[in-house]
């Protein structure tokens, strides 16, 4: 019953789960978009100094380097001009509309130039301004339509990039047939996207509220702050959350990137019980938690273009770290560590698919161009995986256990049989020493599993040689423990100790605190102070 029950309830929402991602794979490489013969643009760029106009009034003098594809320059705060010329024939021209995109949404400022009969117009578009009001208006990315006449006279046109976040140049033409394929694919990609992070949040809702195990709270959290983080890296906060709010729209990625960055450290910490297995590497996280919230505050007050570096390279920091633990408990033989590591494996890969796409050394593909948003679903389905073979673990290995001792037509011992005074110490050193009662999964179960006896023998011994259940002793081991901190540090959050020690819900903390020590956590802190 209890654990593996309340799994059978939910498996249905797993098999969704999973036709899911099969489903988001198989549409991702369904959907391309046919751009034009890139052979017949030439597209050229310049890098514009401190000095140098950006109203182009000295083209002639710039030096223009040619590029194929994508540019990516990282957090580079220069403007830099592109300059795209078309080297095939005009006057037999079929096309009625061109429009040029640029596929990320979070470059600043694109300023698109053309010249009309011998006058100079400009079009803007980007992550700074206001929600465009034609020209496929749900679209996330800054889109422009190019004029065809002047494109027949001046057969060249320029774009200025400005941003201080991280700056991706990719200018991609399509006629009016490819851009129709291009903005409807894109539409329905993320919606299965969003509706698959949708998905992952109530499933972890309805786990919460069978197990009333906190590693699904802290999930959701992560969950929901990765949807927000998403929604900003996408655009779609842009054109559906603050459609008029450019400056907020620009800052809320860094923001939102930060606390989706914080929430799954804190989720790592939870569900690793790093406090207790590896203290050093838990204090260190805490350290880039405060870091990392710090720059997030600043970064709503202040528009710089250190806020998003900073970001970047604490969240590199710490999801190594991350990473590491998680290895380091896999190779002490934590077998709950295994879906994590490999969460994390995925998605480091992903960043670097991105990356490497962005660079020119992988192609262009809607697999690269996505690979951020496949590797978070892809995570958030391991790191699922991991809280649910956490919870299992404990039971299957019972069961297994169960089943040998009955092919052996062996009924079990009698407790009278068992070594009681060394079982007595192993439970002593197992709790005490290694503090296992701080693993909120920790059950009779597990505990009988790992001294080898049945669960009926491990109660019955408990019973007759502490005169305690098994449960009774779990929490006298906890709050021990609780009190042991709030001793040594009494300006500790009370709920922050209860989930440190092992308890996944405040009632029952406060409950077995008061039975214990005869006092509320509260109460107890109080004195400490008097």
């Amino acid at each position: 019953m209890g654990v593996r029950s309340d799994m059978k309830r939910i498996s249905p929402l797993l098999k969704i789960l999973i036709f899911s991602i099969g489903l988001i794979l198989t549409f991702n490489t369904a959907i391309v978009a046919e751009k034009l013969a890139p052979e017949l643009w030439r597209t050229e760029y310049h890098i514009l100094k401190p000095n140098e106009p950006s109203d182009l009034s000295n083209l002639k003098s710039l030096d223009w380097i040619p590029f194929q594809g994508s540019l990516a320059f990282g957090f580079e705060s220069q403007k830099v001009l592109v300059r795209v010329s078309y080297l095939g024939q005009t006057d037999k021209w079929e096309h009625s509309a061109l429009y040029l995109e640029n596929p990320v949404a979070y470059v600043d400022s694109i300023t698109v130039f053309q010249w009309e009969e011998g006058k100079l117009f400009r079009m803007q578009d980007g992550d700074i301004y206001p929600k465009r009001k034609s020209i496929f208006s749900q679209h996330p990315y800054p889109l422009f339509s190019l004029d065809i006449n002047s494109l027949k006279q001046n057969k060249e046109f320029y774009i200025l990039y400005e941003s201080l976040s991280n700056l991706f140049i990719s200018p991609e033409i399509y006629d009016e047939g490819s851009i129709l394929s291009e903005v409807f694919g894109v539409r329905d990609l993320f919606f299965i996207y969003f509706g698959i992070i949708l998905i992952v949040f109530i499933l972890n809702a309805i786990l919460f509220g069978l197990t009333r195990n906190s590693s699904f709270l802290y999930y959701m959290l992560y969950v929901f702050t990765s949807f927000l983080y998403q929604l900003s890296f996408t655009g779609y906060a842009k054109i559906f959350l603050w459609p008029n709010s450019g400056k907020w729209n620009d800052q809320s990625m860094v923001f939102f990137g930060s606390i989706a960055l914080v929430s799954v450290a804190l989720f790592s910490i939870r569900f690793l019980v790093l406090q207790k297995r590896i203290p050093i590497v838990y204090q260190g996280i805490r350290i880039f938690i405060y870091l990392i919230l710090t720059n997030a505050v600043i970064s709503l007050v202040i528009r710089s273009i250190w806020n998003d570096p900073i970001v970047h390279v604490l969240g590199i920091i710490t999801s190594l770290t991350l990473f590491g633990s998680g290895i380091y408990l896999l190779l002490k033989k934590l077998e709950i560590a295994r879906f994590y590591v490999l969460a994390w494996t995925i998605l480091l890969i992903s960043i670097l698919c991105f990356n490497f796409y962005a660079l020119g050394i992988l192609p262009d593909s809607i697999l690269f161009r996505h690979a951020i948003q496949l590797g978070t679903i892809a995570e958030m389905l391991l790191f699922q995986f991991a809280i649910v073979d956490r919870l299992m673990k404990p039971k299957e290995e019972t069961i297994i256990t169960v089943e040998k001792e009955s092919k052996q037509n062996s009924r079990t011992q009698r407790i009278s049989n068992l070594n009681q005074d060394d079982l007595i110490y192993q439970i002593n050193h197992i709790l005490s020493e290694e503090k296992l009662f701080c693993d909120e999964d920790l059950n009779v179960n597990r505990l009988s599993t790992i001294l080898g006896i049945r669960s009926d023998q491990t109660s019955a011994l408990l019973n007759q040689k502490l005169g305690v259940s098994f449960n009774q002793l779990l929490s006298k081991y906890r709050i021990e423990e609780a009190c042991k901190i709030l001793k040594e540090d009494p300006s500790q959050n009370i709920l922050t100790v209860a989930f440190a020690v092992g308890f996944n819900t405040k009632s029952a903390f406060y409950e077995s605190f008061q039975k214990i020590v005869g006092k509320t956590p509260t109460e107890y802190k109080k004195s400490l102070n008097s």
